[in-house]
């Protein structure tokens, strides 16, 4: 903590002489499931130094004129992906940090060109206001250039929370919407923001941060029980990371004999047969595996676990393993007398 107090200090003082915001991240807070896609861009501030202080991946990112990272793309005064993109492009339709859209009875056309004229006459005055400012006023302040990307791959609610983690060493988690909690999240300058640890987990293995990847597993254990954790088995974000198919495996098992888990047990064998479920072969065999190992240790021998499974990827889970068989015994023969 007292490296976090210094760095906070650092900025503070950088504010006061115009240096604190280098990069301007833009990111989609909405889903349209009647549109199939996202919008509703918005903008987040950050000092590059630091993100960069504890981030190998902001440090690869700002310091390079072109982003490597083909989910981040330079963003000028317009870009075709600025009116949103599909979910498809998105990479992650059911992102719990997306907010939904109301659904409006509006007339959506005069609503759109009157954005549209808006937003255009602003960019007008903004562009003719930075000309003007940088003409009279260059010889009196120092102009810093100030960079804008447009994150594709990210709602806009887990990257805030990445950016505060990365200032202050702090992370909160929302409840799951398995969980049906009906809290609101509360979002106050005081306190850092809530984040669902499904999302952040998907962008901690991105950003390859193993202690913040950590710290969103340990949310989703802990936010698992009886009756989610079918819900959750069945997720698109399961079926993209084995650690996470392993862990709600271990959840099912300890809760098998559950009534919840015994009464929605067959509809998720029912999603499974029917294909629904593009790693349901993954789920029965890892759950067979936890049977195996439980009942028959002596039997089953685990083949070693691959590298990627180890750790973040978000390639198909496997479910290697291999018997170690032994000869049955002899039949005793046995004399009655």
């Amino acid at each position: 903590m007292p490296g976090n107090h210094a760095r906070i200090n650092a900025l503070l003082r950088k504010s006061l002489i115009g240096e604190l915001l280098d990069t301007q991240f833009y990111l989609f807070s909405i889903r349209s499931k009647r549109e199939g896609s996202v919008t509703n861009l918005q903008a987040l501030y950050a000092n590059d130094e630091a993100l960069t202080a504890d981030s190998e991946y902001f440090s690869n990112l700002l310091s390079e004129e072109t982003p490597n990272d083909s989910t981040v793309v330079e963003f000028q005064d317009y870009h075709a992906c600025e009116a949103g993109i599909s979910l498809d492009e998105y990479g992650y339709a059911s992102d719990s940090d997306l907010d939904e859209e109301e659904e409006e009875e509006i007339d959506e056309t005069a609503q759109d060109n009157e954005k549209c004229t808006e937003v255009s006459a602003e960019r007008a005055s903004r562009t003719a206001l930075i000309k003007d400012f940088a003409t009279k006023g260059a010889r009196r302040v120092t102009i810093i250039p100030n960079r804008r990307v447009l994150v594709t791959d990210t709602a806009f609610n887990t990257w805030q929370a990445l950016l505060d983690y990365l200032y202050t060493d702090e992370i909160v988690f929302a409840p799951l919407r398995s969980q049906a909690s009906k809290s609101a999240r509360r979002r106050s300058l005081g306190k850092a923001p809530p984040c669902s640890p499904k999302s952040m987990y998907r962008l901690a293995c991105k950003i390859k941060d193993d202690k913040l990847q950590a710290k969103a597993l340990a949310a989703i254990r802990s936010s698992l029980t009886e009756h989610n954790v079918l819900q959750e088995l069945s997720s698109s974000l399961t079926s993209r990371f084995p650690t996470i198919l392993d862990m709600e495996i271990e959840i099912l098992f300890q809760n098998i004999v559950t009534p919840t888990v015994m009464k929605d047990f067959p509809t998720l064998i029912q999603r499974i047969a029917s294909a629904d479920l593009p790693h349901g072969a993954d789920i029965l065999t890892k759950l067979h595996e936890r049977m195996l190992r439980q009942h028959y240790p002596k039997t089953l021998s685990l083949a070693p676990a691959s590298e990627s499974e180890n750790k973040c990827n978000d390639s198909p889970p496997s479910g290697l393993f291999k018997f170690n068989w032994e000869e049955p015994r002899k039949p005793v023969a046995v004399s009655w007398t």
